[in-house]
C-alpha cells in the first residue's frame, strides 16, 4: 500500500521493491491512490493493482477489506501516512502481520501496531523506539535504494550534451542539487557558498533541480540578487530527466536541515559524482567523509565553500571520489544489494499470526 501520488523517494523506494519482489516470483497487490505517479510505471505488469483513495468512510474501508480478502496476502507493506493508517486498521481487524517502512519521523499512534517497523537510517530507529515506543525487537534499519543501471556514471559526450542543452559552458564549474526548492532543502546556503566560490572560480555555475516552493523560492532570486549572483543559478524546475541532468554536474551538494534517506545523493553517486552533503539522517553513512565526498554541519556555508573551492582547483580529486561514489552506490544501496533484506523482513512477518481483537469485523467484509 503506498498513499501518496506523485514522484518522490518513497514513490521510486515502492516501485523499485515491488519490481524486485515480482522478479523473485511472489504474487504482488499494489494499492495506490487514482492517478498516482506509480500505478502506470513500466516494470509493474506482474502486479495486480486496486485504486483506493485510502478514504476514512465505512464504505471505503470495507471494499478495501474486501480486495484484501479475495487477493490473501501473506503479509501487508504500506508506505506513507494514509496506507499506515489502513494497515493499522488491517492489524486490528485480522490476523494478517502488516510491516511499515518509516521514510520519515512523526509522532503517530498507528506506529506500534505494525508487526514490523523498517527504519531507512539510525535516526529514524531512534525516533520510533523513543518517541513512538515501537519495540525494538519490531525495529528493522534498512536504508533506501536505487537502481544503479539507470544511473551509469558520466561518459564525457554526456556530459558535453547535458551542459549545451542547459546553456552551461563546457569549461564551468558546475554544483547541482536535485530536490523541491524549500527551507527544509536550505538551498538558500548553497547561493551563498556559491557567492563566495565565485571570488575564485569565476567559472561556477549552480543547478538547482526541483519544484518552487513559492515563498521560499522567492527569497533565494532576492539573496542571490543581493549577493550579484542570479546569472549563475540555473533552476529548471521539476524534471523527470533527472539522470540526464546530472551528467552536467562537477560536484553534487545536498545542505538540507532535515532528511532521512535521499536516494538524490545515492544517484549522484551511482553517477561518478563527489558529495557534499550535511550530517542528517543518512547522509552521513551514504557519504564518507574525505573518501566520496564530505559532511558538513547544517547551515556552515564556510566549510561548503571551501570544500567546494578545493573541488573546483583539482579535477583529479573530484575523479577520485567520484569513483570511490560510484562503487559506494553499486555495491552498498543497489535494490539488489537491500531488495533481499527488506524481503526477508516480509517473510519473517509472513510467518506471524496475529490475535485480532475484532477480527470477527473483518470477516463482515468477505467478498
Amino acid at each position: 500500500m503506498i498513499s501518496g501520488t506523485g514522484v518522490n523517494g518513497v514513490a521510486v523506494h515502492c516501485l523499485l521493491l515491488t519490481q524486485y519482489l515480482l522478479s523473485r516470483g511472489h504474487r504482488v497487490l499494489l494499492l495506490h491512490r487514482p492517478d498516482a505517479w506509480i500505478g502506470d510505471r513500466p516494470g509493474l505488469e506482474g502486479a495486480e493493482k486496486f485504486v483506493t483513495t485510502f478514504g476514512r468512510s465505512p464504505k471505503e474501508l470495507i471494499r478495501v477489506t474486501r480486495r484484501l480478502n479475495q487477493f490473501e496476502p501473506d503479509v501487508l507493506h504500506t508506505h506513507m501516512s494514509s496506507a499506515h493508517t489502513y494497515g493499522m486498521l488491517a492489524r486490528i481487524l485480522s490476523r494478517r502481520p502488516v510491516v511499515a517502512t518509516a521514510h520519515s519521523s512523526s509522532l503517530q499512534l498507528h506506529w506500534w501496531f505494525n508487526n514490523f517497523v523498517i527504519a531507512t537510517s539510525p535516526d529514524a530507529e531512534r525516533h520510533h523506539v523513543t518517541v513512538n515506543r515501537v519495540r525494538r525487537s519490531a525495529m528493522r534499519m534498512i536504508p533506501s535504494f536505487i537502481d544503479t543501471s539507470r544511473f551509469p556514471v558520466i561518459a564525457p559526450e554526456e556530459r558535453a550534451a547535458a551542459r549545451l542543452t542547459l546553456g552551461i559552458d563546457q569549461g564551468a564549474f558546475v554544483i547541482g542539487c536535485v530536490g523541491d526548492i524549500c527551507e527544509r532543502k536550505r538551498q538558500i546556503d548553497m547561493v551563498r557558498a556559491l557567492a563566495v566560490v565565485l571570488q575564485r572560480e569565476p567559472s561556477a555555475r549552480l543547478l538547482l533541480v526541483g519544484g518552487h516552493f513559492k515563498d521560499y523560492y522567492a527569497e533565494l532570486q532576492q539573496v542571490a540578487a543581493d549577493l550579484g549572483v542570479t546569472d549563475r543559478i540555473i533552476a529548471p524546475g521539476s524534471r523527470n530527466d533527472v539522470a540526464a541532468l546530472l551528467a552536467a554536474l562537477d560536484v553534487f551538494a545536498l545542505v538540507s536541515r532535515k532528511e532521512s534517506s535521499p536516494l538524490a545523493v545515492l544517484e549522484a553517486m551511482s553517477r561518478g559524482l563527489p558529495v557534499i552533503a550535511t550530517d542528517v539522517g543518512m547522509l552521513a553513512d551514504f557519504v564518507a567523509e574525505g573518501t566520496t565526498g564530505h559532511i558538513v554541519k547544517v547551515s556552515d556555508v564556510a566549510a561548503i565553500s571551501n570544500h567546494l573551492l578545493a573541488f573546483a582547483a583539482d579535477p583529479e580529486r573530484r575523479q577520485r571520489m567520484g569513483d570511490a561514489a560510484q562503487l559506494a552506490a553499486r555495491t552498498r544501496y543497489d535494490v539488489a544489494v537491500l531488495g533481499p533484506q527488506t524481503e526477508q523482513v516480509l517473510t519473517e512477518a509472513a510467518a506471524i499470526r496475529n490475535r485480532p481483537p475484532f477480527g470477527f469485523v473483518a470477516g463482515l467484509c468477505g467478498s
